[in-house]
């Protein structure tokens, strides 16, 4: 009998948790599969049609960082909120067919997704400590069905209904009902200040965990977005069939949305994580050598390995993000860090992963970067695998 208003309270949380968590992915993928239709349409050229993905990764690298600092300032909710209105005005520009307000859109969006990343594990640590592991789980998952569906039904809805536009506007009614429903929970109650005093986030820049976990996220990022790009390329060119090569990215995502919630909530309960990192990080490392050597061997299973390591490893780095923090605000400064050198090094690493198979003619260099790379995650991850908190100059010793 007492227990029906509590229930109602986290389900109506969770909801609001699932609605803005779908809105940080979805409208990042909606845009590739129809990005040929749209450059037709607007009578633009590869370089200018690659702003309209590109230009969102830049900005989650280069504004994730002043998020915290509207948090403290507005408070989370209001500030999840405003992020999510971005998303939402952002994404409904998008379907607009101007090339130049659908630009403003995306750098809109982007600006929304950015500060939505960083504010998400914060709000876990704050309104439900004692479930992280299962939290930070539905996170992951929510994001990986919501871009899952983005990318498969684009294509449909555009044969269905003639024109590109439709599976952007249909996400962006998505995104419109989910800022409201938070600028109604946001507004509706008192921002909630801050505890433990300020704390400037350049003291985070002095602290060996936070800079370990960055370099982690950062090549972790690297690694899956390289694969979204290049994997299909690389397995043709071996002698995998197209539609096989088609297949393993949708492979590599699938299995990388239950991978992502199973590592969330064993992490949770773990105290030392170092050998659940390894574990990971053996899997990508796997899968890398099985494209590398014997690409045509099983293409299935290397991309299985793949899904499950990279879904794992981006899981554990945001649930690390939260049990290496004391504070929800140390969190959103420490996922602000992280995510922002992330998806600097995720925009470059395709780049650099095609200008090597340029220069060299093959695609046994790239690849070999990738694992060179996929070492210096093992170690960083080895390192806030350790049980040591994120400890900032300004916080009591």
């Amino acid at each position: 009998m007492f227990r029906t208003p509590r229930l109602s309270v986290s389900l109506l949380w969770l909801l609001a948790f699932g609605l803005a968590a779908i809105n940080l992915r979805a409208p990042i993928v909606v845009i590739g599969p129809v990005l040929e239709p749209i450059m037709a349409s607007l009578e633009i050229g590869a370089g200018a049609a690659s702003l309209l993905t590109t230009g969102m990764i830049l900005c989650f690298g280069l504004l994730s960082p002043f998020a915290p600092a509207l948090a403290g300032r507005l408070g989370l909710d209001r500030a999840i909120a405003l992020a999510l209105a971005a998303v939402a005005l952002g994404s409904v520009l998008r379907g607009i067919e101007l090339f130049p307000v659908m630009l403003i859109g995306t750098l809109l969006a982007g600006l929304g997704i950015a500060f939505g990343n960083v504010f998400m594990p914060s709000l876990a640590k704050r309104d439900r400590p004692d479930r992280l592991g299962q939290t930070m789980g539905l996170y992951t998952v929510v994001m990986g069905i919501g871009a899952t569906l983005a990318a498969g039904t684009a294509v449909p809805l555009l044969q269905a209904t003639g024109h590109w536009s439709t599976p952007i506007r249909l996400w962006a009614g998505l995104a419109v009902i989910a800022a409201l429903y938070w600028l109604w929970r946001a507004f509706r109650r008192a921002a909630q200040p801050q505890t433990g005093g300020p704390v400037r986030m350049a003291a985070l820049f002095k602290s060996p965990v936070a800079w370990a976990l960055t370099i982690f996220m950062g090549m972790q990022s690297l690694g899956f977005y390289t694969l979204q790009t290049w994997m299909p390329s690389v397995a043709i060119s071996t002698g995998v069939s197209t539609t096989m090569a088609g297949n393993m990215v949708s492979l590599l995502n699938l299995v990388s949305i239950p991978a992502s919630y199973v590592i969330a909530r064993i992490a949770a309960r773990m105290h030392h994580h170092s050998l659940l990192v390894l574990g990971l990080c053996l899997l990508i490392a796997s899968g890398l050598l099985g494209l590398l050597l014997a690409p045509t061997l099983s293409p299935a299973l290397w991309a299985i390995l793949l899904g499950a390591g990279q879904g794992g490893c981006f899981s554990f780095a945001l649930t690390m993000i939260v049990l290496r923090t004391r504070q929800s605000q140390h969190a959103a400064m420490l996922s602000g860090m992280s995510q922002s050198v992330g998806y600097l090094l995720a925009a470059s690493g395709p780049l650099l992963f095609g200008a090597l198979k340029g220069v060299t003619g093959g695609w046994g260099v790239s690849l070999g970067l990738l694992l060179v790379l996929l070492g210096v995650q093992t170690v960083t991850g080895l390192l806030i695998g350790r049980p040591r908190m994120v400890t900032l100059r300004e916080e009591a010793q």
